[in-house]
């Protein structure tokens, strides 16, 4: 008779070390091609809003208003109603008739217009995305309230434009509270 085979712990930790390294590998490998995806995936959103306005800021603002008063799967009067206003202060002027035909032809969505954003930030100036930013927060706050999806929204195109993630979600609190007072026009 055979005495039963033990397994002693200096026997468990001298197991194969390729397949640690080849776990490690395999690891890296999907980290590394979950970014280049992200990064792919983002570069066919920006171009698909490329093609549709060109390099136009002015086209731009009136594809992420329309999409802004949209978003939240309701378009008031007021929304509507604040996007020409919203355009002018951004030295855009624009014809109602325009504003209803890019409601009726908007097709991009708020990710292809972020992924757009953050491609083309360097090219726009920074009164042009500040003023985006405003223009965004008068129609999404157009309607009396300003709810989750919007506040989401908001903070993703300025995180697009190269503010900090972090302190968005405050700095924009308190620009919607000062804008719901009055205070910022």
């Amino acid at each position: 008779m055979t005495a039963p085979e033990t397994t002693s712990v200096a026997d468990a930790g001298s197991a194969d070390p390729a397949g640690g390294a080849l776990a490690l590998f395999i690891v890296v490998a999907a980290v590394v091609g979950w970014f280049a995806l992200r990064t792919l995936v983002r570069e066919f959103r920006a171009r698909k809003t490329e093609r549709t306005v060109g390099r136009d800021f002015s086209e731009y603002a009136l594809e992420v208003l329309v999409n802004a008063a949209k978003i939240d799967g309701r378009v008031s009067d007021p929304e509507r109603a604040a996007i020409a206003p919203a355009l002018r202060d951004l030295g855009v002027s624009i014809e109602a008739e325009k504003i209803d035909v890019a409601f009726a032809n908007a097709r991009l969505s708020k990710d292809e217009l972020i992924a757009y954003l953050a491609a083309k930030s360097g090219a726009f100036s920074r009164e042009q995305k500040t003023g985006l930013l405003r223009a965004l927060l008068s129609v999404f706050v157009a309607d009396g309230s300003f709810d989750e999806i919007e506040h989401h929204a908001l903070v993703d195109y300025t995180a697009a434009v190269g503010f900090d993630r972090q302190s968005a979600p405050d700095m924009l609190r308190g620009i919607a509270r000062d804008f719901s007072r009055g205070n910022i026009t």
